[in-house]
This record gives structure tokens, C-alpha cells and sequence, in this order.
């Protein structure tokens, strides 16, 4: 018997991507099972839940409605209400392609062994970014896009994320949630909310699979190829990678701390103050792309240490 399906997203202020999301989702095909979308407006002040209302009449459709702030606490909603075998967990800002549930479907059904899967994701840049931006970044983590070189099979948990993630229904019937002081939330964004949950469940017994066929593309606003919105983001990265290496109990909590204040390696003070010297003299000589590659990499390693200094009372 086909399983069903369940897709979920959440959604604030989506005005701007949101009509082409669903627009997309309503080319796919459906898969044999049946198929159900909830939509969770997480107290979008927007035409947002206009642009809901109008595609119930289009798609298997259910909205809710999270008046408080926070992704996982809008993600956390909808799973009550998930009617589905298998729970297809996306963004507002994707275009998945037509067969992005079929190719699921198959993978979930070939590999019985697997709880959680991972999707590929490209770029849709809503104008050219320039060269030497690209040459600057990592794009991958910037922009949330899978590497093209990645093989299907087993993947770690830490490389399937929230715009194109499967998860089996058992997982949440197990009594599972996501954790609601990771993510986009109100006032703070730490980045690896996924990343939290996958290596948790992992940690219960579950494995991961990379299921290239299942594809979508991200869509790259004008704005996040500001250099501000992508430091931004390099420090939410670091503060990300420290909460998932606490998780996957990397031997964090046995590192020593820096002056009493913190649990981090010590070299990542001297990272930050070298390549923060470093791009004041790429910006002097003109360098933009150096200078940017400085920058992220401070910005990195600042949410790094930052987060270690929040997280020094749960470790002790």
C-alpha cells in the first residue's frame, strides 16, 4: 500500500515568494498515497494570510495559525494535525520540481531503514551574483544549497535541511518535537535548527538518507547578497555549530575554558582578531572578495564563541 504524505511549512510575512511556492506546488505530482499541505502562518502582518486563503480552493490545503514567533514553534503546531505516513518539511521560499514527491516516495519506500532524508537544493538567484561573491562565501551554508557533487546514500544528519527534509510520521508519534529555542524566532535567529533535531533523533537509532532526485530550488532574494545580511548569517552559522557539536556530544563539554569565561578551543579568539586585521587590509587595497571572506570568517567564529558562553550553564 502507497504511503501517504504530509507537507509542512511555516511561514512569516511570505508576501514576497510565498504566490510562487504555491504556484510550483501545485504542478507536482501528487503521490500515490494522498497528499495534505499544512501551512502555518507564524503571525505574519503581510498579505500572507490573503495568499493562504486563496490557494485552498487549489490545494489539499490546511492553515494554522501561530500567533507566537518561532519556526519550530509553528513547526510544532502542525504535527498533531499530520495525517501523513511520511512528512515532507519545506520553506516558503522554494520551487520544488514536479516529480519532488514521487522521487521521495520511492526513496522512503526502498529504504525501509531510514527515518530521515534529505532533498537536493539549487539556487534560483533572483538576480546574477557576481563573481566575486560567489568566489567569497560558502555557498552551501549561506544559502542553504546541497553541494552538487553529493552522492545518494547515507548522509550525516547535519547535512539535511528545513527547505527539503523528509521525516517518517513515527518519528512524531514517538513523542518527538523540535526544539523551539533553536531557529528563526522573534528577536534571534540561531541557525541549526534541523541540524539539533536530526542529530537528536539519530542519537535514538535512526539513520539518514540523501535522495538527490528529490529537488527544489531555493530562492536567493536581491537582498541577501548584501554583505551585512551575509555576515549576519556567518555568525548564526557559528552559533549553529556550536549548539550541534553540544548535541552530538563531540567532547565539547571536556574542551577547557577560556579564562574561566567559556567552553570553546582557544584558537578561535586569534582566528577572530587575525581575520578581522585582515580585512581592514583587503577593504584598504581593494580587495572586496578577500575582504568579504575575512569578514564571514570572523563573523563565524564570533557566534561560535558567543554561543559557547550561553551555552557554559548547561554544560556545567
Amino acid at each position: 500500500m502507497a504511503a501517504s504524505m504530509t507537507i509542512v511549512f511555516a511561514t512569516f510575512n511570505g508576501e514576497k515568494t510565498l504566490p510562487r511556492m504555491l504556484e510550483a506546488l501545485c504542478q507536482v505530482r501528487p503521490p500515490q498515497g494522498g497528499l495534505q499541505i499544512i501551512a502555518v502562518d507564524n503571525a505574519s502582518s503581510d498579505k500572507t494570510p490573503e495568499i493562504l486563503r486563496y490557494f485552498l480552493d487549489h490545494l489539499p490545503l490546511v492553515v494554522l495559525h501561530q500567533p507566537e514567533r518561532g519556526k519550530n514553534r509553528a513547526l510544532n503546531l502542525a504535527i498533531p494535525h499530520i495525517q501523513g505516513d511520511i512528512v515532507i518539511f519545506t520553506d516558503d521560499d522554494v520551487l520544488p520540481d514536479q516529480n519532488w514527491l514521487n522521487a521521495y516516495e520511492q526513496c522512503a519506500a526502498v529504504h525501509p531503514e531510514c527515518d530521515i532524508f534529505g532533498g537536493a537544493i539549487f539556487p534560483y538567484w533572483e538576480i546574477p551574483p557576481e563573481t566575486w561573491l560567489l568566489e567569497s562565501i560558502p555557498l552551501g551554508g549561506t544559502f542553504a544549497l546541497t553541494s552538487p557533487d553529493l552522492q545518494e546514500g547515507q548522509i550525516s544528519p547535519g547535512l539535511i535541511w528545513g527547505p527539503n527534509m523528509m521525516v517518517r510520521k513515527k518519528i512524531f508519534d514517538a513523542g518527538n518535537f523540535f526544539n523551539e529555542t533553536v531557529g528563526p524566532n522573534k528577536g534571534q535567529y540561531v541557525m541549526g535548527s534541523e541540524t539539533e533535531f536530526n542529530y537528536r533523533i539519530c542519537q535514538q537509532g535512526s539513520k539518514t538518507w540523501f535522495c538527490p532526485a528529490a529537488r527544489v530550488q531555493h530562492i536567493i532574494r536581491n537582498f541577501q547578497m548584501n554583505e551585512k545580511w551575509i555576515t549576519n548569517r556567518a555568525y548564526r552559522m557559528g552559533r549553529g555549530l556550536c549548539i550541534a557539536e553540544y548535541f552530538k556530544r563531540d567532547g565539547m563539554h571536556k574542551k577547557p575554558y577560556f579564562f574561566g569565561l567559556c567552553n570553546f578551543p582557544r584558537w578561535m579568539v586569534r582566528r577572530v582578531l587575525q581575520d578581522t586585521i585582515a580585512c581592514w587590509f583587503y577593504n584598504f587595497t581593494g580587495n572586496k572578495s578577500k575582504s568579504l571572506m575575512m569578514q564571514f570568517d570572523a563573523a563565524f567564529y564570533r557566534g561560535y564563541i558567543r554561543q559557547a558562553q550561553e551555552l557554559k550553564k548547561v554544560i556545567i
